[in-house]
Formats: structure tokens, C-alpha cells, sequence
């Protein structure tokens, strides 16, 4: 009889287990199951001696080390565990590839009383699944892309609809960033690994929708990829463009990207990738705008000589039109195109 039960991420998704991540808080921070808990067996600098250990004394001497290092927290490890079972019903531990440490972490848990199972193949694994299940549900599934030129309120749509219950995923929300130049500034993104596990939660969630609504997006959002099925799916799916007055999509953009809540330089810094695109006396006149902090002016020229050039080459152009008069208008309008098309 085997010490440690195993089960498949397929099995624990499933049966509703949840996950208990055993490697270290750096590794957890950068991604990890999306809902996990993390009950490290190592610091990051434990696992570096381990490791060292490994190259220099060979694996016996690197077990024995890591015994020496575990043995006066396994209490506390087994306690936490049983903690977030007693709360959770359902557990399963994993790693990075099914490995030693949720091994070790399983085995001394079940023998002392607290029986929980590993994860086959740890997050990688996960992985491998995560992405085959994001192409099975995207198969049949309709997307309909909302393009429109910077300061539409395209966000800000996709989260009205979404509040009302519509099946909206959310992009720029998932990658931490919107999706420009300017779009990092104030926010943080997360790992591309973390990013895609977000993502494919999302389309979990939506899995019985007949259709979805996303914004329309480049392949890259700041430094985050969108994964190639999602891709694939977005590039086949339903396309609409919405387009509001210039003097209204500045209100937008300066309410939604916080212009003004940074000093200057944090603009400039953004402005300067953008210099050789715009030439030296577009760059100069926007420049001194926001230097002088007449944000208005810097915003509409940024939109008229960079940003809404740029959305004419990118947009498709099958890509249903819509000219409206305000935002109020312009939610209605995305909504009735939703209706029609989900029924």
C-alpha cells in the first residue's frame, strides 16, 4: 500500500479539491493555481543550500541536509495543513513538477493522522491542462471584440456589462495593464504563467455562455501575451467599433488612466518611447504640455497623433461601425449588439 495517494489535476478541478502549494512564497508570489493556499516547505535561500548541497555532496547528503533544515518546522506544516483542510474539506499539495517537496509535505501530513493526496506532474501540469481546456472551451465558443480608438470608455463598458450580469471577460483587468504606452503607470502585472491561470478561470466561469465579450486588444498587453487559443478565438470572433467625440474621449482617458495623480516625469518617461514615432516637434509641443501639466491638450494630441493612427492600422476591417454621441449611448449600443448576437 502506498504511503501517498495521487490524484490528476483533471480528478481534483473535478471533485472540487483545493490546492496547497508547497514551494516557496517567492515562487508562490510569482504564480501559482489560482485560490491556492501556500505552505512553503522551504525558504527560498533553504532551497539554494539544498540545492548546492545536491551539486556538491550528491542527493543522499542533499536529503539528509534537507531533513535537518525541515525537521523543526514539520509541526508547524502538518498543523497549517490540517487548518486549511478542517476549513477547505478537500485538499491536494503540489509543486513545481510533482517532485520532492509535495512529497515530503503528503507523506508526513498522512503519517500523522492528516491524509491529503499530491498533484500528479505539480503546476506543470496544471499548466499542460489549463491550456488544452482554454482551446476545448474556445472550440465552439463565439467572442465578440469591442475595438474603438483610445478614451471610448472601451473598459469601462466591458465592466458596466459585466455588473449587469453579461459574460465579459475582462483583459486588461486580468494582465494589470491598459493595453498603451501610457498603460503600466500605477498598475503592477503579474507573471505570464499567473496571467494565463487567471484567464483560463475566466473562461471556467463562462464555459456554458454561448458567447463572450472582451475588448479588443494587440497580441501583447505591456509584457503579457495573450495565449494563442484565446488569440485564435478573438481573431475569428464577432467584431464591433464604437467611436465617440474627440472632446469626450479625453474626459474619458484623463478620469480613466488618473492623469494627474503622477508627477510629470512618470508622463515624460512613457513619452519618450513614443519619440521617434511622433517627430521631434510633435514630441517637443506634447512635451511642454505636460510639463506645464495642461494634461487636455497633451491628451487630445497624443490621441490624434499617435494613438487613434495607430488603432486605424490595427483595427479590423470588418469591424462593425458605430458612431455615437455620448457614453451613456454607447453602452446601450454595445449591449443591443450583445443581445443580437448571444440572443
Amino acid at each position: 500500500m502506498e504511503l501517498v495517494r495521487e490524484i490528476s489535476v483533471e480528478e481534483a478541478l473535478k471533485k472540487g479539491y483545493r490546492f496547497i502549494d508547497t514551494r516557496t512564497a517567492e515562487e508562490f508570489s510569482e504564480f501559482h493555481i489560482p485560490g491556492a493556499y501556500n505552505v512553503p516547505l522551504f525558504t527560498s535561500e533553504e532551497r539554494k543550500e539544498v540545492s548546492k548541497v545536491y551539486y556538491e555532496r550528491g542527493e543522499k547528503e542533499a536529503r539528509l541536509y534537507a531533513l535537518e533544515l525541515v525537521g523543526p518546522k514539520l509541526y508547524l506544516i502538518v498543523r497549517k495543513v490540517k487548518e486549511i483542510k478542517e476549513k477547505e474539506g478537500k485538499v491536494v499539495v503540489y509543486c513545481w513538477r510533482g517532485g520532492l517537496r509535495s512529497l515530503a509535505v503528503a507523506a508526513i501530513c498522512t503519517l500523522a493522522g492528516v491524509n491529503v493526496p499530491r498533484l500528479i506532474g505539480g503546476y506543470r501540469a496544471f499548466r499542460q491542462y489549463i491550456m488544452e481546456r482554454m482551446a476545448e472551451i474556445l472550440k465552439n465558443k463565439k467572442l465578440v471584440v469591442l475595438y474603438g480608438p483610445t478614451g471610448c470608455g472601451k473598459t469601462r463598458i466591458i465592466r458596466i456589462l459585466r455588473e449587469k450580469g453579461y459574460p465579459v471577460i475582462d483583459l486588461e483587468e486580468l494582465a494589470g495593464h491598459r493595453g498603451s504606452v501610457f498603460g503600466g503607470i500605477g498598475l503592477q502585472q503579474p507573471s505570464q504563467k499567473m496571467f494565463d491561470a487567471l484567464l483560463w478561470q475566466e473562461l471556467e466561469r463562462l464555459k456554458d455562455s454561448p458567447c463572450i465579450l472582451v475588448e479588443g486588444e494587440s497580441r501583447k498587453i505591456g509584457k503579457l501575451f495573450i495565449p494563442e487559443p484565446f488569440w485564435e478565438a478573438m481573431q475569428k470572433g464577432e467584431k464591433i467599433y464604437i467611436e465617440l467625440p474627440l472632446k469626450e474621449r479625453v474626459c474619458i482617458s484623463m478620469e480613466d488612466y488618473g492623469v494627474d495623480k503622477f508627477p510629470p516625469e512618470v508622463y515624460l518617461e512613457a513619452l519618450s518611447r513614443i519619440k521617434k514615432i511622433l517627430g521631434d516637434e510633435k514630441y517637443r509641443e506634447i512635451k511642454k504640455f505636460i510639463e506645464e501639466r495642461k494634461y487636455p491638450e497633451a491628451v487630445s494630441e497624443l490621441m490624434v497623433n499617435y494613438y487613434d493612427k495607430l488603432y486605424a492600422r490595427s483595427t479590423p476591417p470588418e469591424a462593425k461601425p458605430f458612431y455615437v454621441k455620448s457614453f451613456d449611448e454607447a453602452v446601450s449600443t454595445v449591449e443591443s449588439y450583445l443581445i443580437s448576437v448571444c440572443g
